[in-house]
């Protein structure tokens, strides 16, 4: 019965495991237009961070679950803020969308946040340090943004994304 409530909750929230993969060569998601320009794809960069964050402070201070095992509310509102973000990140300008460190942070984003959706089908544990990783991950990605806009419009070098342990 718990499992059940944990899917249903999580299909509620189109969270299922495949949902955060984007189909091969979509860099924007469904519905959301490509930012402008680096300046603007920063700042919506920023925004998504900030909200992540946010949820992610309010659901490490509620409880994993409530009665009978159904997921609360603050980590319902955790995993929609990580889809959102994901598809924030997916807002990348034309100009960017082949940088080395977009790819890379994109590809670290889409498994950090299937980690957190696992983890939370589980039981919870590990959820709020996939997220901070996916806030890290965010943060990284915008730093190469902003150096790519105050520099010669050049794409940032390959770097890896913050939070890359690899």
């Amino acid at each position: 019965m718990r499992m059940r409530i944990l899917l249903a909750a999580a299909m509620l929230v189109g969270m299922t495991h495949g949902a955060w993969a984007q189909p091969a060569g979509q860099s924007v998601a469904p519905g959301a237009a490509a930012a402008p320009d680096l300046p603007s794809y920063a700042r919506i960069l920023e925004d998504a961070e900030n909200r992540l964050r946010q949820a992610e402070q309010a659901a490490s201070h509620a409880p994993v679950q409530h009665q009978g095992g159904a997921i609360s509310g603050s980590r319902i509102e955790l995993m929609r803020e990580a889809r959102a973000a994901q598809d924030s990140v997916q807002r990348v300008p034309t100009s960017f969308a082949g940088n080395e460190a977009y790819r890379n942070a994109d590809r670290e984003l889409r498994e950090t946040l299937s980690s957190v959706v696992t983890a939370q089908r589980g039981g919870g544990e590990g959820s709020m340090q996939a997220a901070e990783k996916a806030v890290q991950i965010i943060a990284g990605l915008r730093q190469q943004v902003l150096q790519a806009a105050g520099g010669t419009g050049a794409p940032a070098p390959a770097q890896p994304a913050a939070g890359s342990g690899r």
